[in-house]
């Protein structure tokens, strides 16, 4: 693929980043469930199964809204919701989150959906780890585009380990690494 191309597959996934955060803020203004356990650390199994459910939504969405290459892999912006999940609600909602965009990306089958699910099943548990590790308080904006950055490095390389065969994967790697890593961190 040629640099227009890349810069295409951008373009596209920022927009679907806007959509993301738009449906996030409707949602987020608009369902209790939210404010009980992002302001005031309810983790009732109620409020942690909505969570986890809406967030999943979101990883679903990022990863139908993405776009399929040649190779038959997908440029997306899966890992948002997850990571996000984890960040706002901790381990048990980021993971639950996790695994159902990771499920979901697992059944759609091809030579990447083994890696792409780990790393999305992890972007949920690293959220929550994070969220644990600084007792319960969300980072901050800045710390979570980095963190997001970070996470979306952490899926090329497990893309790089696990898929196969290998040149296909570096291929994918090189077509998908700067879209990817820059949506997926401004999500």
């Amino acid at each position: 693929m040629n640099p227009e191309e890349i810069m295409d597959i951008l373009f596209v996934l920022i927009n679907e980043v806007s959509v993301m955060v738009t449906v996030i803020a409707v949602v987020v203004s608009s369902v209790n469930h939210f404010k009980e356990v992002v302001i005031d650390k309810r983790f009732t199994y109620k409020n942690q199964i909505v969570m986890i459910l809406i967030f999943g939504s979101f990883s679903i969405f990022g990863n139908y809204s993405g776009i399929e290459l040649p190779s038959g892999a997908i440029a997306n912006i899966r890992d948002i919701g997850p990571l996000v999940a984890g960040l706002v609600g901790g381990p048990v909602i980021g993971l639950g989150a996790g695994l159902i965009g990771g499920l979901n990306r697992f059944y759609g089958g091809g030579f990447t959906a083994l890696p792409c699910s780990v790393a999305t099943i992890s972007a949920g548990l690293i959220g929550g780890l994070i969220y644990q590790y600084k007792k319960k308080e969300f980072i901050g904006a800045y710390k979570a585009t980095i963190i997001a950055a970070i996470v979306e490095l952490y899926h090329m390389g497990i893309t790089l380990i696990l898929a196969k065969p290998f040149d296909l994967a570096l291929e994918t790697v090189k077509i998908v690494i700067i879209p990817m890593t820059l949506s997926n961190a401004l999500g």
